[in-house]
């Protein structure tokens, strides 16, 4: 039996990549990582800068780091999240963590989502009543989904319409994630104290989307009407304990974090999906033929939505190729052994979506667009850490369900409306954040059907 002291280190590029190949790390991120897996197969340690990195890259070996939380946390490179989320569930460990996963799970069981189904559809029709009075031909997809989301993160969320905050709200979240990642990416960090143009913009950033979330929950302790939202849930779950409720920062803690989730990354993986429809207009028919078999007047219900097969496979195809949480990091707490080498203490451990969605080992023509890869028949062969857009284990995002449910609403209904087309103004160009977005947004044509 191998052990810490007499198994190798993983095999890797020699030297510290941050002088052999700092144009990739900068500018071909995700080419990097798919690079490095095919070389080094299952397990890569490399050096950037004063860390080592480890990518992971066998199904089984995945499994094992989102599962053994004993040698495996979130680390490091997570916690500088906290700068924006605070102490949310994205960014814990250990019991609080627990704690709070526990408080929250039960707002995201099924029958708690059904009643939000409408507000939904709404939004969407909303969105689609304006693209018919500005007789639109061509549209920044990504612009409108992002705005369509933030409104219904903002309606489930907190009952409330975010439609006249959308653009500096929208704006002061790119900005962070460009310094956080910036940060995530430099040798040299300065703290926050240091008054540097980047700090004091970041921190200009926060204080607008925290300032926001503060004046929503005062707004709503002060009121004496009944709301049926994720807020009010928030504000009412009681520790089993304690019966202890939530204080202000930490429902600001978990309202921005699901924020984010829930409106930045559905925007993302929408708009990549209306790509996808431009590029394969057949597949578009198909996503609107079932949406319109299946909804009454525009609108869906809930206990129709496991009958859009199609669509679903759309959307699970659209996470593969382009998955928003493009990258998953943890920490090694110990020198800990995986297959026959041995991961050190301190060790930053890559786990990589995007690369591992198209790593050809797993996948048959990876690059193309085949929404039949989830079949029941086809997917049922996979080991299922081939695929996981939403990470995996005890801390699996607990707005899955939810994130399925706006997609799959979000897909059916506008395809149902408008075709999309490729057109010379439409340049994908793919920029690795927090999230996997769009850069400088994605132009599509769209058509009125």
């Amino acid at each position: 039996m191998t052990d810490t002291q007499t198994a190798p280190l993983p095999p890797g590029p020699k030297g510290n990549i941050i002088f052999t190949s700092r144009k990739e790390l900068q500018h071909d991120m995700l080419g990097l990582l798919q690079r490095n897996i095919i070389k080094y197969p299952g397990l890569s340690r490399l050096k950037i800068g004063p860390h080592h990195f480890v990518t992971v890259s066998k199904p089984e070996y995945i499994e094992r780091i989102f599962t053994d939380t004993e040698n495996f946390s979130k680390g490091k490179q997570n916690f500088k999240m906290r700068f924006l989320l605070g102490l949310g569930l994205l960014t814990n460990e250990g019991a609080f963590w627990l704690k709070q996963r526990r408080l929250m799970q039960p707002l995201f069981h099924k029958q708690r989502l059904q009643g939000f189904v409408q507000s939904i559809s709404q939004c969407t029709l909303e969105m689609l009543n304006d693209w018919d009075s500005r007789k639109v031909k061509q549209l920044d997809i990504h612009t409108e989904m992002t705005k369509v989301t933030l409104g219904i993160v903002s309606r489930t969320l907190m009952s409330t319409d975010a439609s006249g905050e959308f653009k500096k709200v929208s704006d002061a979240l790119e900005g962070l994630m460009k310094g956080l990642t910036g940060r995530n990416r430099s040798i040299i960090v300065f703290p926050y104290w240091v008054p540097t143009p980047m700090n004091l913009q970041m921190k200009s950033n926060r204080k607008l989307l925290w300032n926001t979330i503060y004046d929503i929950i005062a707004e709503r302790r002060a009121s004496t009407q009944k709301f049926d939202d994720l807020l009010t849930m928030l504000m009412e779950v009681e520790d089993a304990d304690t019966a202890e409720r939530m204080t202000d920062e930490q429902l600001k803690d978990e309202l921005i974090t699901m924020y984010l989730a829930g409106h930045e990354t559905t925007a993302n993986a929408m708009s990549f999906a209306f790509y996808l429809l431009a590029k394969h207009p057949e597949a578009r028919q198909r996503v609107a033929d079932e949406y319109r078999t299946l909804a009454k007047e525009g609108i869906i219900d809930y206990k129709d939505l496991p009958k859009l097969d199609y669509t679903t496979r759309v959307v699970k195809e659209a996470m593969r190729l382009y998955p928003p949480a493009w990258g998953i990091l943890r920490e090694t707490l110990q020198d800990t052994i995986i297959g026959e080498y041995m991961i050190k203490k301190g060790d930053n451990i890559v786990v990589a979506p995007y690369a591992m969605h198209r790593d050809p080992s797993y996948w048959t023509n990876p690059e193309a667009f085949d929404p039949d890869r989830f079949l029941p028949e086809n997917i049922k062969k996979q080991h299922k850490y081939t695929y996981f857009p939403f990470g995996g284990g005890a801390r699996m995002c607990i707005g899955t369900n939810f994130a399925m449910m706006e997609m799959q609403i979000l897909l059916g209904l506008i395809a149902s409306r408008y075709s999309f087309a490729i057109t010379d103004d439409t340049k994908l160009e793919l920029e690795p954040l927090i999230t996997l977005r769009p850069k400088n947004g994605l132009v599509l044509g769209a058509e009125r059907q």
